[in-house]
C-alpha cells in the first residue's frame, strides 16, 4: 500500500474522533453564550468580560495535529517502550538538602541535564508515566511535562479561577522548564513523583503520541498498560486498578522455599 493510501486511511479513521471533538467545543461554546446572556439580561450590566471561545481556527488545528500524533506515536501495548530524552525539571522547594542530584536507578542525574525515560525504571517494579499516585510501594512515577496545550498565544482556554496559568508557547528549552515549575510551586505533586520535561524536538511527545494528555504503565522496559488519547480517554482510575491488580496477584504469588 502507498503512501498516499496510508494517509488517505489515516485521515479517514480520524475524521469521527476529529469532528465528534468540534461537535464538543460547538456545544460547549453554545451553552457558555446562553448562560451569558442570561446572566447580562439578569444584571443589566456590561458584561462579564470577553468571552473566551473554545471552537477557534487555533483550536481546530491543535484537536486535528492531536489526532495526527496519535495515530503516529510510536508507543504500543506490548512492545518496547520508547526511551525518549527528557530533562530533569529543578525544583527546590522538593529537592532542598538533596543537592543538585538525584538518584535514578543507580545513576546521578543533575537537575537541568538531559537523561533518559526509561532512566527512572527500577529492574522490578513498573513505571507509571504521567502519574503519581500512592502506589509508592509497588511502582515509580514521573511526570513528562510536554508542549504547553493551551498557551496564551495559541488556543486559549477559558479562564478557571486559581488554576489559571497564563503560559505561551515555549520558545526555548528554558521556558518549557520554567513552565513546569509552576505544577510544583501551584500543586503539590507526591514525593515519589519525578517532574521532567520533554526535550524542545519533542520526541518524547511524538513517540508517545500525546498532545494533551496520556498515561501509561512501562515494566521490563515493555509497555503493559496503555491509556487513551486525552483529555475525554484519560482515566487515572484505569491505572490505579491496574496497579491494584497486579499488586494484588503479585502479594498473593506462592513463594518458593
Amino acid at each position: 500500500m502507498g503512501s498516499t493510501s496510508v494517509d488517505l486511511l489515516l485521515t479517514l479513521q480520524i475524521l469521527p474522533g476529529f469532528f465528534s471533538n468540534c461537535l464538543f467545543l460547538a456545544l460547549y461554546d453554545s451553552v457558555v453564550l446562553v448562560k451569558r446572556l442570561v446572566s447580562l439580561l439578569r444584571s443589566r450590566s456590561g458584561g462579564n468580560g470577553e468571552w473566551c471561545r473554545m471552537l477557534t481556527s487555533a483550536g481546530l488545528r491543535s484537536i486535528w495535529n492531536s489526532f495526527v500524533l496519535d495515530a503516529h506515536k510510536q508507543v504500543k501495548l506490548g512492545c518496547e517502550a520508547p526511551n525518549s530524552k527528557v530533562v530533569k525539571v529543578p525544583d527546590a522547594s522538593r529537592w532542598s538538602g538533596s543537592g543538585t542530584s538525584s538518584v535514578l536507578c543507580g545513576a546521578r542525574v543533575r537537575m537541568g541535564d538531559e537523561c533518559r525515560l526509561l532512566d527512572y525504571q527500577s529492574s522490578d517494579r513498573p513505571l507509571v508515566v504521567n502519574f503519581g499516585s500512592d502506589f509508592s510501594h509497588v511502582a515509580d512515577f514521573v511526570l513528562v511535562y510536554i508542549d504547553e496545550a493551551h498557551p496564551s498565544d495559541g488556543w486559549v482556554a477559558p479562564p478557571m479561577g486559581s488554576c489559571s496559568f497564563n503560559v505561551r508557547k515555549h520558545r526555548n528549552l528554558e521556558e518549557r522548564m520554567g513552565a513546569a515549575r509552576k505544577l510544583t510551586e501551584h500543586f503539590c505533586l507526591p514525593p515519589q513523583c519525578q517532574l521532567v520535561a520533554d526535550c524542545m524536538d519533542n520526541n518524547a511527545n511524538v513517540a508517545y503520541g500525546v498532545s494533551n494528555e496520556r498515561v501509561c504503565i512501562v515494566q521490563g522496559r515493555k509497555i503493559t498498560y496503555l491509556g487513551g488519547k486525552g483529555p475525554f480517554f484519560y482515566s487515572l482510575k484505569d491505572v490505579r486498578q491496574w496497579l491494584e491488580r497486579s499488586y494484588s496477584r503479585h502479594q498473593h504469588q506462592p513463594k518458593s522455599v
